[in-house]
């Protein structure tokens, strides 16, 4: 039955998608959270749904093309089909041989360019950028209800949680840490009563997910994302008080297992766990072999396979059994940073990646230093949250691969449509 009914419900969101671009594009946003897996038991069955979507969505932006803006002004459209191009690139010259997913996953990027360039044509009205955030954050709220429950049914660290997207718990954790601030801030700031009581009940939900996935990684940006939150909210006074009172409510219920894991971040070398211990070794293979391949690295995927050279550099560096756990054949870099974008992708993938996180941090505080209390007070709001959002993502995925993973990308898109659309008052 749910089969059948997914497949009536194809031509009507196709339908959706070319008549109004703009709800097929939150509809993109929303399956991308919400993954069809999820609804099918692991069956890739409902992968259907994204190439519907995102093929109607483009011929209804070809067909209405609603935004006057000219997309090529933008800076996301050159620094999104610069990182596709820069892997393009360093699968063309490296000495590696390629893996066999190595040219879907470029195709990837070259996918999240065009999405790109549908984000920038479609969603630039204010109205449209909080209902887009509102609701990927309702999204996120649900997966967070389905994450309680599935921590309560076994799966303690929500593995497989939201299906391919995610990766596994630490990718979960750096999502829900890209949402959190926004729904905190929300909380803060609005003033109607039962819109207060919504944002808490999400607030309060992603936050038992990040704490779920027993995820170091997701704690570090959590507690970062909300320091900067300090910074930026209106509501400066009312954050420390929240604060507090959730850290003497929560903490009792941190089960043990976490908070042994949450002390090994601090813990010297020695007394590392092997999971916690390879990452670092695995930067430090990183760091190595960007010094031997500075320009267009080893290659999308070939980290792996590139590593082994390199452990006679760290042999007596490190202790051997987390030396040889380390380089075992099978593990990956595990940090977006030192692994996939230096050693695999080089400078000329380093830099459009990075530009796209910089000028997005620093157009919002330049924006936020113009505007000052004369802009439009919801969008603001809605920025700072974003902003501080984006700095916990972006020290959460310091421990995972998070390359292909398109929340990031979407965040900076609709926060830069934010910027230039204050600059425009």
């Amino acid at each position: 039955m749910r089969f059948i009914l997914f497949k009536l419900l194809l031509p009507v969101v196709a339908i959706i998608s070319i008549v109004r671009p703009f709800y097929g594009i939150c509809i993109y946003f929303a399956v991308n959270i919400i993954r069809p897996e999820m609804l099918f038991w692991g069956s890739g069955t409902g992968n259907r749904i994204f190439s519907v979507v995102f093929l109607s969505t483009g011929l209804g932006f070809l067909w209405h093309r609603p935004n006057p803006r000219s997309m090529t002004g933008c800076r996301e459209f050159w620094l999104l089909l610069w990182v596709w191009l820069a892997v393009v690139v360093s699968l063309l010259l490296t000495e590696y041989s390629l893996e066999p997913m190595a040219w879907y996953f470029s195709n990837e990027l070259l996918k999240l360019w065009l999405l790109g360039c549908l984000v920038l044509g479609l969603v630039y009205q204010k109205d449209q950028l909080v209902l887009a955030q509102n609701i990927m954050l309702a999204c996120v709220t649900v997966l967070a209800l389905w994450g309680i429950d599935q921590h309560f049914r076994g799966n303690e660290r929500l593995e497989g949680l939201g299906g391919a997207s995610y990766g596994d718990s630490n990718g979960v954790a750096a999502v829900a840490v890209l949402y959190f601030p926004i729904a905190l801030n929300n909380f803060l700031t609005t003033r109607e009563k039962k819109r207060k009581a919504v944002w808490l009940v999400s607030t309060v939900l992603i936050a038992v997910l990040i704490i779920f996935t027993q995820s170091r990684g997701g704690l570090v940006g959590l507690v970062v994302s909300v320091a900067y939150l300090a910074f930026r909210t209106r509501k400066k006074k009312t954050l420390i008080i929240v604060c507090v009172l959730a850290t003497l409510v929560g903490s009792p219920f941190l089960a043990k297992e976490y908070t042994e894991r949450i002390a090994t971040i601090t813990t010297a070398d020695e007394e590392r766990d092997l999971s916690s211990g390879s990452r670092l070794v695995l930067w430090q293979a990183g760091l190595l072999m960007f010094s031997d391949y500075p320009v267009f690295g080893v290659g999308l995927l070939n980290f792996a396979k590139a590593k082994a050279p390199y452990k006679q550099h760290l042999a007596g560096k490190v202790d051997p059994d987390l030396l040889d756990y380390s380089f075992r054949g099978y593990k990956v870099g595990h940090g977006t940073y030192f692994t996939q974008l230096m050693a695999e992708g080089g400078v000329l993938l380093t830099v459009p990646y990075l530009w796209l996180i910089g000028g997005f941090l620093v157009g919002a505080v330049r924006i936020r230093k113009r505007k000052g209390h004369s802009g439009d007070s919801s969008l603001l709001d809605l920025l700072a949250g974003m902003e501080a959002g984006v700095v916990g993502h972006c020290l959460s995925i310091l421990f995972i691969n998070a390359l292909f993973m398109y929340f990031l990308p979407i965040q900076l898109l609709v926060g830069g449509q934010i910027i230039r659309l204050l600059r425009e008052e």
